[in-house]
Order: structure tokens, then sequence, then C-alpha cells
């Protein structure tokens, strides 16, 4: 359980900037763009916001992962466990 939570902590690490940068380009308006792609976006939101800001939403994304993570290697034990493989 605990090696699955770190790995949604890590997974969180990683991924939270970059689904936060996406969400920004997928949400300007389409008649006036704000961001000219995704380098753009990102120097932008760092001049205005900081780095830190890239990993805004942090808990709420690690709340997903977390469990995610955690079932996964759960699915993986079971599998090998039924299909005669020694578990991890």
């Amino acid at each position: 359980f605990s090696s699955a939570f770190v790995a949604g902590f890590f997974m969180t690490v990683t991924v939270a900037p970059w689904d936060m940068l996406r969400t920004k380009l997928m949400n300007q308006p389409t008649d006036k763009k704000i961001y000219d792609g995704f380098r753009d976006c990102l120097v932008k939101t760092v001049k205005a916001d900081g780095v830190i800001s890239l990993w805004r939403g942090f808990i709420p994304i690690w709340a997903r992962f977390a469990p995610q993570a955690t079932l996964q290697l759960i699915g993986i034990e079971v599998i090998y466990n039924f299909m005669g493989f020694k578990g991890i």
C-alpha cells in the first residue's frame, strides 16, 4: 500500500505541470488565442505565477492517482498469483 502511495506521489509530481499547461491551452478562447503553443504557455505561466504554480491542484490530482496506483499494483499481484508466477 505504501509503495502505491509513493508511486502516486511521484506520478503527480511529474504529470501535474503538463496537465495544467494542457488545460490552459485547451481552455483558451478559439477566436483570441492567449498562447501561441506549449512553450509559450509554459513561459507565460512561469513569468506570471512562478514555477510553483505549475503544481497548482497537486492534492486533488494526487488523490486521484494514489488509489489508481494502489489498485493497479494489487491487480498485478492478483494476476501474477492466478497465472502461477511469483509475486513482487
